[in-house]
């Protein structure tokens, strides 16, 4: 999965066929598919282990995400990522842009934002704002917008500053 991961991130998902996956894995094409029924099971694989990476972090959390020091371990959590899984936010910024990815890949993402957006509505409700959900939805955007101008523009952007601000924009 790291050389597909490597692969889509690098050259794109449409640009990335099945049999130079298996080429650069040192594998067979048949035996790619003994893992994966097809390239966008793979994609969907790829997507989930991302997705359980992130939910590995916040499942340190021990209850609701309500408390500033759960929601900058949260917005901790997201630029961590960035900075230590840089394949799989490439692949993520890229299938963003992209139309024609599978619907699962789609309702995955899906699945991710509104699942993420809930547990951070959690904590602007009980701060009471009058728009938990809008916020949770901006606090997510704002860090994906961190992450695409820094694979964009890696020098122009301090990670470990704008993670601060932005806590302190939200806590």
């Amino acid at each position: 999965m790291q050389t597909a991961l490597e692969l889509f991130a690098r050259e794109g998902y449409h640009s990335s066929p099945v049999a130079r996956i298996a080429e650069y894995a040192g594998i067979s094409k048949g035996l790619l598919y003994n893992y994966f029924t097809s390239k966008e099971d793979l994609l969907d694989s790829i997507l989930a282990l991302g997705i359980e990476k992130f939910h590995n972090i916040l499942s340190q959390i021990q209850d609701e995400l309500d408390t500033p020091e759960e929601l900058m371990f949260y917005i901790r959590g997201g630029f961590d990522l960035i900075r230590k899984e840089p394949e799989f936010y490439r692949l993520y910024f890229s299938l963003l842009f992209r139309s024609g990815i599978s619907e699962a890949a789609q309702n995955r993402y899906r699945e991710i934002v509104e699942h993420l957006t809930r547990d951070i509505a959690f904590y602007f409700k009980t701060k009471g704002d009058p728009n938990p959900g809008e916020k949770a939805m901006l606090l997510g955007k704002m860090i994906d917008g961190v992450g695409l101008h820094y694979f964009l523009s890696p020098d122009t952007v301090d990670l470990d500053k704008l993670e601060k601000v932005i806590f302190e924009l939200f806590k």
